[in-house]
């Protein structure tokens, strides 16, 4: 009876024991079988993070096609801050990989936001040796520029979130920078290195990438220039040297130089071609002289006796004694004394009216963010020492750009063009908008101009600027030699020197200004710029195929 009843026990348990058997099976059978799909679906969806698909920016380009900048595809460090336990040794960490300074680092784990932005552009080496819990990676678009530091200053940067804060970048953002679009990305862990962000196809919009700009600039010219002012910086040890080279028919920038080029790395800098408000000493010269031509004073006729004159009170020197100087040799041998004179002679209005028709304290109107507009005092309401200083150009300043551009009228026969960096917009190889040379005014008639020209020709054979002479391409120009200003005071001993030179000679196709801020000695234009000038443009002739002018 005993034993009947311990198999019966026994029955009971093994058939419980199935049955609870069965049913675990079946709950196993149920979710991986039936549920398999729905339950896969939500963890998935717990895990999932939308984020937004950032669109490709456009390209820059130069006016051949060469990129200038484009976007490649690279890491981006998210942190999700629920996933980590320590802020400050994470921190710590992140910058141990060269990530950012910990301070800065640890102030943005410390965001209210769950999912925190660390770092954009990180090459996958860098990625592979990051195993840190809580710091992911999604590859993002990032901005390269090929070229490196060349052409910066023009081309400008973007800021965190991708827009454009200079250059080129901001003042055609709403073309380059596309729309974003969004999708969710899922955690996917790799064998070695920090775990990676992949796109889950859980519902998404596609972005849009944004349109390309082609420039105006010419790399390869745009490299010559640069190449020769930083042998040219090295050389002077000034502290910065400029260069800008304009086409005399369209106002197009073929290319503009700042040494030292914009970098990011080392703090914020304004493009100094644009920017840089200067005396400019004797290249403003040629504002005078033309309202001497335009009033119809006699060219040929004796402007001074000598080289020191006596004008408002104080006595004025050229550098050397000399004779009696026409206007044509006052020009031709920068005499400060002449162009004092020629100032008296023309008077203020018209010396005023002039440098105002021909741009002075006027922005220029490039399609470039930060411009600056120079400073043209009331002549008229002034001193008459201040029509002496101006007549040499002191008291006066201008910008790079803006004394370019002067220049280029009077190789232009006296139409005044503004300058244009953008050469057209486009995308996937098709142009949807061109830029057109616009005229912004008549400074003088073509036979004023020629005047001027021809004497300028004389000032690169036997003048001021004859260390830029070219024996087998004719150039006209003029130098330029100005004490440097700082603070609204002179600086002993310190100068500023240029030269704007156009060629060919007699029908100018290009206008190239170089600038030298705060050179010791040497200082004169001729020892400094003209070198520099005459280096510049038998590269460029060559590269450009001047090569019938040179037989």
């Amino acid at each position: 009876m005993q034993i009947e009843k311990s198999k019966l026990k026994a029955k009971i348990i093994i058939t419980l024991f199935c049955l609870l058997w069965f049913l675990i099976l079946g709950r196993l059978f149920y979710l991986q079988l039936i549920k398999s799909k729905e339950i896969s679906k939500y963890t998935k969806e717990k895990q999932l993070r939308l984020l937004s698909l950032e669109a490709r920016r456009g390209d820059i380009l130069d006016r051949n096609g060469r990129i200038l900048a484009t976007d490649l595809k690279m890491f981006t460090l998210y942190a999700k801050k629920g996933s980590i336990k320590n802020l400050e040794e994470t921190a710590t960490k992140l910058s141990y990989h060269n990530l950012g300074k910990k301070e800065e680092l640890l102030s943005l784990l410390k965001s209210n936001s769950e999912f925190i932005k660390i770092a954009r552009g990180i090459p996958d080496s860098t990625i592979e040796k990051i195993n840190i819990p809580g710091i992911y990676a999604v590859k993002e678009w990032f901005r390269f520029y090929p070229s490196k530091s060349l052409g910066r200053s023009f081309l400008g940067a973007l800021n965190w979130e991708r827009k454009g804060i200079a250059g080129v970048e901001s003042e055609y953002n709403e073309f380059l920078k596309g729309k974003d679009g969004w999708a969710y990305f899922l955690e996917v862990p790799r064998s070695s290195g920090i775990s990676l962000l992949k796109r889950y196809e859980f519902g998404h919009k596609e972005p849009v990438k944004g349109y390309d700009i082609y420039l105006t600039i010419d790399l390869p010219i745009q490299y010559i220039i640069n190449e020769e002012l930083e042998k040219l910086k090295e050389r002077t040890n000034a502290a910065q040297v400029m260069g800008i080279c304009v086409s005399v028919k369209t106002g197009e920038i073929f290319g503009m130089v700042n040494i030292p080029e914009f970098n990011p790395e080392n703090g914020w800098k304004l493009n100094s071609c644009i920017s840089w408000e200067f005396e400019p000493g004797s290249i403003f010269k040629l504002i005078p002289a033309l309202a001497y031509i335009k009033e119809g004073l006699p060219i040929k006729d004796t402007i001074v006796d000598t080289s020191i004159i006596k004008f408002a009170g104080k006595t004025f020197k050229d550098v050397h004694p000399h004779s009696a100087y026409t206007f044509r040799e006052s020009i031709i041998y920068s005499s400060n004394v002449g162009f004092i004179t020629i100032g008296e002679k023309i008077g203020k209005k018209a010396f005023y009216n002039t440098a105002r028709l021909m741009g002075i304290g006027c922005k220029t109107g490039v399609d470039l963010p930060a411009e600056y507009p120079g400073r043209l005092p009331n002549l008229p309401k002034e001193k008459n020492i201040q029509l002496a200083t101006m007549s040499f150009g002191q008291g006066v300043s201008a910008t790079p750009l803006q004394m370019v551009m002067i220049y280029q009228a009077i190789g232009n026969n006296g139409i005044l063009l503004k300058p244009r960096i953008m050469k057209a917009i486009g995308k996937e190889g098709k142009i949807i908008k061109r830029s057109k040379k616009e005229e912004i005014r008549k400074i003088a008639y073509p036979e004023e101009c020629k005047i001027l020209l021809d004497i300028l020709h004389e000032v690169t054979i036997e003048g001021t600027g004859s260390t830029a002479y070219l024996s087998l391409l004719p150039i006209a120009g003029k130098t330029g030699t100005a004490w440097k200003v700082k603070d609204g005071n002179y600086v002993k001993g310190r100068y500023v020197s240029s030269f704007i030179g156009l060629f060919p000679y007699p029908d100018p196709e290009f206008v190239l200004g170089i600038f030298i801020d705060d050179i010791g000695t040497p200082y004169y234009a001729s020892e400094t710029a003209c070198p520099a000038f005459k280096e510049i443009v038998k590269r460029i002739i060559l590269y450009k195929g001047y090569r019938e002018n040179l037989l």
